[in-house]
């Protein structure tokens, strides 16, 4: 769930009756045992105390139990979930998106976002206005922000035991969101010089300007310290994209190109595959098959990277929004810090700095463009822009793609392509989109 604070559906009186609507799921997969426990925690949005208090409101008049432990990352979130005794967990935030936005992520007792089926139900549930009896007892409600400390702890201790980062220094920009006040503390844990920026939240100013949305802030920063690297995290840390020594940005690509291979030589990239979304560069696919290295697509989110890792048993892969996942070992869930540990992990075992990761990997030209639209449809029933679908790609076998889609979130059509050569990108995209406006389909 994601739109403007404030607007349908996330105003408090909707969260409030989503809070009963999960309740009532929770209580009866608990059966007779006690009262069911959810963590709530949210980014750094002015909205979010108001949201996260509705969701605790409805949940507590549903008997549930809740622990707020205000703000924190999503990773985070999803770690003491899956951790402490909770049968749920809610982030309340919108990610990369503005600050006027926000949203509601709902993570089941393993940390991972819940099952297809059981959104299904609860949207259902809010869709028809069913709500579950109040509870006898209603649930009861604490203030738990000392446990972002076990979070720290798990990735210090348990996670990158071995880690040495003393000599390092890295630029962090945390887009003043939820990773303001941990990201810095994590980084000394290790033992890094952090160097925090855009670490100063004030409910207005979340991905405003900085962050993974804007990579090269961080990375000019990394040129102007003389630091080691930088990180570049977006609202609800989720997601982290780094820069080298130099201010070269690696996006998720580049990172998934840098770290494939060295998994792969210690014996830690099962198949020899990684997988990425139809969104990511040709030349990913490229530099992975000319190392021997396979590179498996699916559609745009990462819970569908998960849903293929899980299914096949693979162990790496992500989004080039730099959202990776490190299969069982981080259970499946997006982390931007977890994701820069490991791979200054993998960098020390070498006893390399950060410009060695991915060392001469270039992205092909591409480009995206986001056409609005008055209506969806299936491409099926859209000829013109299937003809011109298949004439495009006859046109770039062999020298690039296309992907063509609606997005699922916003009434746009999305033409991207890609090609070793601008011009080819460039005229690609006006034959799709000329196609698509004789079509009838462009707002």
């Amino acid at each position: 769930m994601r739109g403007v604070a404030g607007e349908e559906p996330l105003t408090p009186e909707t969260l409030e009756r989503l809070g009963r609507i999960l309740a009532g799921e929770l209580r009866a997969g608990a059966g007779e045992a006690a009262a069911p426990q959810v963590l709530v925690g949210h980014d750094g949005r002015e909205s979010g105390e108001t949201l996260a208090a509705a969701l605790i409101a409805g949940l507590n008049r549903g008997g549930v139990d809740v622990d707020m432990v205000g703000l924190a990352p999503t990773p985070c979130v999803a770690c003491l979930t899956a951790q402490g005794p909770y049968a749920a967990g809610i982030v309340v935030s919108a990610s990369h998106n503005p600050a006027p936005d926000n949203g509601v992520k709902l993570l089941g007792a393993g940390g991972a976002k819940l099952d297809d089926a059981v959104e299904a139900r609860l949207e259902a549930a809010l869709h028809e206005g069913r709500l579950p009896a109040e509870a006898r007892q209603a649930g009861s409600q604490r203030r738990v922000a000392r446990l972002v400390g076990d979070y720290v702890a798990w990735l210090r201790n348990e996670a990158f035991p071995d880690l040495d980062l003393k000599g390092w220094s890295v630029v962090v920009d945390t887009a003043n969101g939820a990773c303001s006040e941990v990201a810095p503390r994590i980084l000394r844990a290790f033992g890094a010089e952090a160097i925090p920026i855009h670490d100063h939240p004030d409910g207005r100013n979340i991905n405003q300007g900085c962050g993974a949305l804007h990579p090269e802030v961080a990375a000019q920063a990394v040129v102007q310290q003389g630091a080691t690297a930088g990180l570049s995290l977006d609202g609800d840390g989720d997601r982290g994209l780094l820069a080298d020594t130099q201010g070269r940005i690696l996006d998720g690509d580049a990172l998934l190109a840098g770290l494939a291979p060295r998994l792969h030589a210690a014996g830690r990239l099962p198949h020899g595959t990684v997988v990425a979304t139809v969104m990511s560069n040709l030349a990913l696919e490229q530099w992975l098959a000319a190392r021997g290295l396979s590179l498996v697509r699916t559609p745009v989110g990462d819970r569908h990277v998960a849903a293929r890792m899980r299914k096949d048993g693979f162990h790496l892969g992500g989004e080039k929004s730099g959202h990776l996942l490190f299969g069982p070992e981080h259970d499946f869930r997006g982390d931007g810090l977890y994701t820069f540990l490991k791979a200054a992990t993998l960098l020390r075992e070498k006893g390399e700095d950060p410009t060695a990761l991915a060392s001469g990997y270039e992205d092909l030209p591409q480009d995206l463009r986001n056409l609005p639209v008055s209506r969806r449809a299936p491409l099926e029933e859209l000829p013109r822009l299937q003809q011109a679908i298949r004439e495009a790609e006859k046109q770039l076998a062999g020298r690039g793609r296309t992907v063509v889609r609606f997005s699922g979130t916003e009434l746009r059509l999305r033409l991207m392509v890609e090609a070793d050569a601008e011009d080819l990108v460039r005229s690609t995209l006006d034959q799709l989109e000329a196609a698509a406006r004789e079509e009838g389909i462009l707002a």
